[in-house]
């Protein structure tokens, strides 16, 4: 007989209700336990990732703008398309090797498209304006804001710098944050929080603003709001962008000069400051000249014997003119008086009966100074225009600021003949014009 079979035992699969509410109720724990510490770590990865690339997208906008020679637009609003003027800083960034636009624009992580965007902030705003020097939406050349050298007055186009000591206005902030609930502005509203960030920007063990100065340690001070910002500094990249390093110092010295003589200062009473004049009679051998506050000038006097109208067995000396046979240099560029000084004396019948008094005499002649030398910055179209000169100073000393291989059309004062071209090839360059001649 064959024994007879049975059905194997069925086993059970799977998880009751019971345990996977279980399960699930480990994993909300684990969750709520792991998930904020994943998100700081998430969050402190993409800042540290963006503020390795911000340098790069920083050299790569000051490639273009030295290539191009412009300042680009300024412009932030997140409404302004990507792919719009080719003068917005993203795209001179692009064009210039930061990768696409949007690749310069949006931060790390961001979908493009987003109101969160990298903000660029000009020192001196308006050098971003699209119509700032007339030309609409092409950005700001060059030439148009440094053409004429440093300021004269106010903060206009046509001055220059605007801080010609150091012109710090040639500085930008290239801001991001990677997180979509941290917005920036599209413009800081002062001076004053441009500065915040540029000199006092620093991340606190606390996530907040450090300092070493007290005056800058609230989030107001930078334009952001602390309700947003607590905390958060961390998730902040601040790139600053030095244009200062572009530029060449020049150091110009620039005196007066004195003017060739036409003859008219010697025969000017009014200019003859003592009241004794050149035509009067001067004892015979007595008469001299010499100048006053000048290096290098030679004075001749040209003298005839006449005699006494009432006497003729006395002779006296006449001058008839005197001549400045080689113009030198002021002595003392502080010291805009330049004279020729003619000395002798002088003897008068005074007294019943007459008796001769002997004295002194002198006669001052007035020499006029030229202007400061022109100077005129050559332009890439052939055009020149002359820096602004040192109005008011007797003789100046400035630091003047270029870029490399501008040129400089030197000129002389008396007629503004051309006389030189300085080309600007170091970072460090003196200029001179000592009241003769230019030396460089």
């Amino acid at each position: 007989m064959h024994p007879q079979s049975t059905s194997p035992t069925l086993r059970r699969a799977g998880f009751t209700l019971l345990e996977l509410i279980g399960v699930m109720a480990v994993i909300a724990i684990l969750s709520a336990a792991v998930l904020p510490g994943a998100i700081d770590l998430i969050r402190t990865q993409r800042a540290v990732n963006e503020g390795a690339e911000l340098p790069k997208i920083a050299e790569a906008l000051k490639r273009g703008m030295l290539r191009e020679q412009i300042f680009p637009i300024y412009e932030n609003d997140a409404s302004f398309s990507t792919e719009g003027n080719n003068a917005y800083w993203w795209n001179l960034a692009a064009r210039h090797g930061g990768g696409s636009a949007n690749e310069v624009r949006y931060p790390l992580g961001i979908r493009p498209g987003s109101e969160v965007t990298r903000k660029l902030y000009f020192a001196e705003a308006n050098w971003g304006d699209d119509n700032f020097d007339g030309i609409t939406d092409n950005g700001t050349s060059f030439n148009y804001i440094t053409g004429d050298g440093p300021a004269k007055s106010s903060k206009t186009a046509t001055d220059g710098w605007v801080y010609p000591k150091d012109p710090t206005e040639l500085r930008l902030l290239l801001i991001s944050t990677t997180n979509p609930d941290l917005l920036l502005p599209d413009e800081l509203d002062s001076d004053d929080e441009f500065n915040a960030f540029w000199n006092e920007w620093a991340v606190g063990s606390d996530g907040n603003p450090a300092s070493e100065s007290e005056g800058f340690e609230d989030w107001s001070d930078y334009g952001l709001n602390e309700v947003e910002w607590k905390g958060r500094a961390a998730e902040l990249n601040v790139q600053r962008i030095d244009l200062r390093d572009w530029l060449c110092t020049v150091v110009i010295e620039n005196q007066r000069a004195i003017k060739e003589a036409s003859g008219d200062e010697f025969n000017d009473v009014s200019a003859q400051k003592t009241g004794t004049l050149l035509d009067d009679e001067w004892d015979l051998g007595t008469v001299y000249a010499y100048t006053t506050n000048q290096l290098g000038s030679e004075i001749i006097l040209q003298l005839k014997e006449v005699p006494d109208s009432s006497d003729p067995t006395v002779i006296y000396t006449k001058i008839t003119n005197a001549v400045l046979t080689k113009r030198g240099r002021v002595a003392d560029p502080n010291n805009t008086v330049v004279t020729i000084e003619v000395r002798g004396k002088k003897t008068a019948q005074t007294g019943t009966p007459p008796s001769p008094i002997t004295s002194d005499a002198t006669a001052t002649i007035t020499l006029t100074l030229t202007d400061l030398a022109s100077i005129a910055l050559i332009y890439p179209d052939n055009t020149n225009i002359d820096l602004y000169d040192f109005v008011g100073d007797p003789a100046s000393i400035e630091n003047r600021y270029f870029l490399l291989h501008q040129e400089l059309l030197l000129k002389e004062p008396w007629t503004f003949a051309e006389v030189g071209i300085f080309a600007i090839t170091e970072p460090f360059s003196t200029l001179r014009f000592d009241g003769l001649q230019w030396h460089y």
